[in-house]
């Protein structure tokens, strides 16, 4: 309670003035805790990564271990001078050794209740004792025990809190040998309002990711985590941009396509090499201009849908004239998709386009092999 009271006083000097009736400036960081962090926050996903790099001299292997929650029913509150965990979750702690995966296993930690100390300094939380007790059998778990400094952010509207971690440690701030790197990366999202993190999806998610790490990451195993990772971004949302980050590190599953996009207008043979290829809501959409002339091209196909006539929205500017799809009865327009899933797009066109002005024009050889 002493600091509550001290926090009313401070609050009061906010609305006070000075000798010379100005304002008093109230500073934040005169408190030993911060307000906005207070109350009860709801877990919505956590996940840790604990690195092991040997010196050059050592022959030891280097080693990563990496934990992430999978279900949890856990909250954390604050006071003005403790925090307390209670509920329980499920993580899976996986090691690997000179890249290589050796284990990969589940545990449980249930009816958690413990309360501990904490302190604030501006956007540092010092927490007397870790939030989650990782006690895996997995190697370098100790380093995410005991007490930890991490940072916080508090969401502008005071519903989401993010607690991070981003470590080096060496024999200068640790015990471990000389030469030796432990690099400890955290981070846990919390929420007060449970429901808007409710999603069925990252169950999904962490199975698609699971099942990708135990496949020796093979392409399909990549495809089916990326599309699990996009569809929990659209029903959830992804509040600190981890999961983003994820589908630019997975980038196509080591898929290549021909990267073309290109058609012969007329007597002009046209490369729309500046591409821009997007995907959002089962639709592709295919934008493309020219590095010479005034040429462009854009249109619109849904994933997963083969053949004739499948387009949306196709445009195609020449010469700074824009045409559209044509059907006079001979060489009517034809746009053929061939592959519209899986990351992989490729599809064929040709026949009569038509200005707004009726001007009409013949399209052949039209080709697109894109990655989306």
């Amino acid at each position: 309670m002493k600091k509550i009271a001290t926090f009313c006083c401070l609050f009061v000097l906010l609305f006070s003035f000075n000798c010379d009736n100005e304002p008093v400036d109230f500073d934040i960081s005169a408190l030993s805790f911060n307000p906005r962090i207070l109350g009860e926050w709801h877990l919505v996903e956590f996940n840790a990564e604990v690195s092991y790099l040997p010196s050059a001299e050592d022959q030891s292997p280097s080693t990563e271990m990496r934990v992430f929650s999978t279900a949890s029913n856990y909250t954390l509150t604050f006071d003005d001078d403790n925090f307390r965990v209670r509920g329980d979750y499920t993580y899976n702690a996986r090691l690997r050794v000179n890249g290589i995966e050796q284990t990969s296993n589940f545990y449980t930690n249930a009816d958690v209740d413990s309360t501990y100390g904490y302190s604030v300094n501006s956007e540092e939380v010092v927490f007397e004792q870790s939030l989650f007790n990782i006690t895996a059998e997995e190697e370098n778990t100790i380093y995410l025990l005991g007490e930890q400094i991490s940072s916080f952010i508090v969401s502008e509207n005071g519903e989401t809190l993010i607690v991070r971690q981003d470590e080096t440690l060496t024999n200068s701030n640790t015990s471990i040998s000389d030469g030796a790197t432990i690099i400890k990366k955290t981070s846990s999202i919390w929420t007060k309002d449970f429901a808007l993190f409710n999603c069925t999806l990252r169950e999904a998610t962490r199975e698609a990711e699971i099942a990708y790490n135990q496949s020796n990451q093979d392409i399909q195993s990549c495809l089916n985590y990326r599309r699990a990772l996009e569809d929990q971004i659209l029903e959830c949302g992804d509040p600190d941009g981890s999961l983003a980050a994820i589908i630019n590190q997975l980038g196509n599953c080591g898929l290549l396509s021909a990267d073309v996009l290109r058609v012969t207008a007329g007597l002009q043979n046209i490369d729309f090499a500046n591409k821009t290829i997007s995907y959002s809501n089962e639709i592709i959409s295919v934008y493309g201009a020219a590095l010479f002339g005034n040429h462009s091209i854009s249109f619109e196909v849904p994933e997963n849908v083969t053949g004739i006539d499948t387009f949306l929205e196709f445009v195609i500017k020449v010469d700074g004239t824009e045409y559209f799809p044509y059907y006079p009865g001979v060489n009517n327009f034809r746009f053929n998709t061939l592959i519209s899933n899986n990351f992989s797009f490729n599809a064929v066109f040709e026949g009569t386009v038509i200005s707004a002005q009726g001007e009409e024009l013949t399209l052949s050889v039209g080709i697109v092999d894109v990655n989306y």
